[in-house]
């Protein structure tokens, strides 16, 4: 096995998974590669975009409703601004504590292990904090082709 820093696996596997998601979807991905809003990628069709903070982490023993995921303070209040125009999104991908277990491929396909989760973060109130605030997000808010659709849905107004 290669080796790549352990962060930087996690961050690109993070982002194949979702371009996985939106491309099947027919939603284009852009990659944005200098972090200077918060964003680290953006989903689009035509002129529609929903902005995206992509963020991943190992599987939790405790299985809780959530996941309590610590932004840091300044990337938390680029999302929430009350000034955006663009939706912005948490999106958690959890993985496997071996790196070993994210992928395995079979004639049956490529699995990518183990899950995504989104939280909305455009409605969420600034924070004064130093350093990080805790983001709930929602393990029933799981991604997956339907939900990226919704989400691309209701930026788009509902239509």
């Amino acid at each position: 096995m290669g080796n790549l820093d352990i962060s930087a696996c996690k961050e690109r596997f993070s982002l194949a998974y979702v371009e996985a998601l939106a491309y099947a979807a027919g939603y284009a991905v852009t990659i944005v590669h200098v972090d200077h809003f918060g964003v680290d990628l953006e989903l689009r069709d035509r002129a529609l975009r929903v902005d995206v903070q992509m963020k991943c982490t190992n599987e939790s023993e405790a299985k809780s409703d959530h996941i309590a995921y610590p932004l840091d303070t300044r990337t938390y209040n680029l999302l929430s601004d009350p000034g955006r125009n663009v939706p912005a999104y948490l999106f958690v991908v959890e993985v496997p504590s071996l790196k070993t277990d994210w992928v395995s491929c079979s004639t049956d396909g490529l699995h990518l292990r183990r899950c995504g989760y989104y939280a909305s973060m455009s409605a969420l109130p600034p924070t004064s904090n130093k350093a990080t605030r805790s983001v709930k997000v929602a393990r029933a808010n799981r991604l997956t082709v339907a939900s990226l659709d919704q989400l691309m849905r209701q930026a788009r107004g509902g239509l």
